[in-house]
């Protein structure tokens, strides 16, 4: 169901209540720009209030079905836009509900990737997207950093951070304490002294920690080891995101390889 008659102005509650929502003000509601991002909360099943939609586009408008979908102004949705091309196509959607640590799978090849002083929310998206990639069963974000709701996370997760489960705001130390208790190991990514990823034991249920682009991880108050990926000399480290890469599928192939071994 759609209205055919385009909103055209700024003080419409519907538009600013996603104006609102793109800036972070709007609390358990997304705003997602941009088409691929919006048919992917779909296909995720995420609760779509809304699908806004440039007037010029409006033959496209049964296409979002079952989502209700409002028409806009195209000047209005491109002045909305954080993007330099308006896509035209915007949403408005409730957040994903935090995942329970107690509820994440604990097999042998378990993976929970926990990211903190990530502070590029570009970078926190594309570690989502590399986690989901090589089957992590979910992404931990400590409080402090980036937020993973936020349209250049969602963005650059290229809809992984609408897929997985997701726990953030979380303090390291008090998750990290709560996951051993249920069992799992630690590995901390570090830039020297650890052991090469592909020498270490990375049969889970395992939780993979990485510090963000300048700083060192908190004290996680519980027993942890540590990986270094092996560089060339000239090459002081890696960018977050590439580690994250990196690491992940280190732990996801040598798992793989260890479980075929059992």
């Amino acid at each position: 169901m759609h209205s055919m008659e385009a909103i055209h102005s700024r003080e419409n509650p519907l538009v600013k209540r996603y104006a609102a929502a793109l800036a972070g003000r709007e609390a358990g509601v997304l705003a997602l720009e941009g088409e691929r991002l919006v048919r992917d909360a779909l296909q995720a099943k995420i609760e779509l209030e809304c699908v806004l939609l440039a007037a010029s586009r409006a033959v496209e408008a049964a296409s979002f079905a079952p989502c209700a979908t409002r028409l806009v102004d195209d000047a209005l949705l491109a002045k909305l836009s954080e993007l330099e091309t308006p896509p035209g196509v915007a949403a408005l959607a409730r957040q994903p509900a935090q995942v329970e640590l107690g509820g994440l799978p604990r097999g042998a090849r378990s993976l929970l990737v926990c990211v903190a002083g990530v502070s590029d929310p570009g970078n926190l998206g594309a570690i989502a997207r590399s986690a989901e990639a090589f089957g992590a069963c979910g992404l931990l974000v400590a409080k402090g950093g980036a937020s993973p709701w936020r349209g250049k996370a969602l963005r650059g997760s290229m809809g992984s951070l609408l897929r997985l489960p997701v726990r953030d705001r979380v303090e390291p130390a008090v998750a990290a304490q709560e996951l051993s208790r249920l069992g799992w190991r630690h590995v901390v990514a570090a830039t020297r002294g650890g052991a090469d990823p592909r020498e270490l034991d990375w049969s889970g249920p395992l939780a993979l920690w990485l510090s963000g682009e300048t700083g060192d991880l908190p004290d996680l108050g519980t027993p942890s080891r540590a990986a270094t990926i092996p560089l060339d000399s000239r090459v002081e480290s890696l960018n977050v995101a590439v580690a994250a890469a990196v690491l992940v599928f280190a732990a996801r192939r040598t798992g793989a390889e260890g479980a075929r071994d059992g």
